[in-house]
Formats: structure tokens, C-alpha cells, sequence
């Protein structure tokens, strides 16, 4: 397995990891404040940054993990690399048909008022829910890259 391979899959997963914790804290954050304008801002740089960096941290994690598991025996052999790849499958899906369009109906909603909706507010409160879950299903893939769990 090449040390080049091995580096941008642990890059990426810093990437995928680090943007998916620091777009819920900068969302909760700038809610906080109860500030339009700050709130749209936040909005706006985590749609950006997901594009960036979850989504180019996830496509580097599952081609480079692919390219490196393929070697090994893959899913078949390893139950380790099949529950990595269910866990992020989950928090894949949970992004891209939960968060993301919920982050899309919240920029509507604070293009169209210059106020704080309480229908932004339930959606914020269902995005912060869906948006841990869909973290924390990825965190233990960590270890299992470490300890290669049969």
C-alpha cells in the first residue's frame, strides 16, 4: 500500500471529519446570536465549505480507501472495511437527502425575510439533530482503520 495513497485517504478523512464538526458549531453559533445577516452568512459558508470539503473529503476517503481495500480482500474478507463502508454510506445519505436540502430551504426562507422564521428555527433544530447523527456515525471508523477489527 503506497505512503502517497495512504496520506490523501487520512487527508481527506481529516477534511470530511473536521468540516462536518465545525459546520454544526459555526450554524449553532451564529443562531445564537439571533442576527440575520450573520446567520445567512453562516448558511451560505457552510453550503460552500460542504461542497469543498465534505464532499471532496468523502470522495477521497472512499476512493482511497477502495484502492486500498481492494488489495485486502475488501468488504468480503474484512468485517471491519463493511461496517466502514455502512457508516459512511449512512452519514452520506443522511447529508445528502436530510442536511443539504434542509440547508437549501433555510437559505429561501432567509433570502425571502429579513427576519429569523420560527420555520427556520424548526428546521435549524432538525438539522443540528440529523447533522450529529450523521457526524457520529463516522467517528468509529476511525478505530477501525487503526485496529482492523474482524
Amino acid at each position: 500500500m503506497s505512503a502517497v495513497l495512504k496520506t490523501i485517504h487520512i487527508t481527506s478523512a481529516c477534511l470530511f471529519l473536521g468540516n462536518v464538526i465545525v459546520s454544526g458549531t459555526w450554524a449553532a453559533l451564529a443562531e445564537r446570536t439571533r442576527d440575520h445577516k450573520i446567520i445567512r452568512f453562516s448558511n451560505r459558508m457552510v453550503l460552500i465549505t460542504d461542497l469543498l470539503f465534505t464532499l471532496s473529503g468523502s470522495l477521497g476517503v472512499v476512493i482511497t480507501g477502495y484502492l486500498m481495500a481492494a488489495p485486502m480482500g475488501g468488504g468480503a474478507l474484512n468485517p471491519w472495511i463493511r461496517w466502514s463502508y455502512l457508516l459512511l454510506g449512512l452519514s452520506g445519505l443522511i447529508w445528502a437527502f436530510v442536511l443539504v436540502p434542509i440547508q437549501l430551504r433555510q437559505r429561501r426562507i432567509l433570502a425571502t425575510t429579513d427576519t429569523i422564521t420560527d420555520e427556520y428555527l424548526r428546521l435549524s433544530r432538525l438539522w443540528q439533530i440529523t447533522g450529529a447523527v450523521a457526524t457520529l456515525l463516522p467517528l468509529p471508523i476511525l478505530y477501525f482503520m487503526i485496529a482492523k477489527v474482524h
